[in-house]
C-alpha cells in the first residue's frame, strides 16, 4: 500500500481523534466513579451525556486546529497517523469495556 501525502488539517485532526478518543473514555470513567463531577456534569447542560459530548465535540475541534498549526503532516506520514488514529480507538474502547464488563450481568445481556 502506496503511503500517501497528508494536508496539514488531516493529519492535525487524525491525531485530535486519536487523543480525543481516549480522553472521552476517560471523562466516562471519571464521572461514572466521582459523584461530584457527575453532579457538575448534570447542572452544566440538564444531563451529564449532554455535557460529556460537548466537551468530546469542542477538545476535538481545537485539538484538530492546534496540530493543524503544527503542521503534523510535515513530521508524520500517512501510515503512522493511522497506525495512532486505530490505537486511540483501540484504547478508547478497552477502557470503557473494562469499565463495564465487570458490572455486567449475563442474564441482564441475555434479555436483549
Amino acid at each position: 500500500m502506496e503511503n500517501s501525502p497528508m494536508d496539514k488539517y488531516t493529519a492535525g485532526f487524525g491525531m485530535s481523534l486519536a487523543i480525543t478518543s481516549v480522553v472521552n473514555a476517560i471523562i466516562l470513567v471519571i464521572k461514572e466513579k466521582n459523584d461530584a463531577v457527575m453532579s457538575a456534569m448534570k447542572a452544566a447542560l440538564g444531563h451529564h451525556w449532554t455535557t460529556h459530548g460537548v466537551i468530546v465535540i469542542i477538545m476535538f475541534v481545537v485539538l484538530g486546529f492546534v496540530f493543524s498549526a503544527m503542521r503534523l503532516e510535515t513530521k508524520f506520514d500517512s501510515h503512522r497517523t493511522l497506525k495512532y488514529i486505530i490505537w486511540g480507538v483501540i484504547i478508547g474502547g478497552v477502557i470503557t469495556a473494562g469499565f463495564f464488563l465487570p458490572n455486567l450481568k449475563l442474564a441482564e445481556v441475555m434479555k436483549y
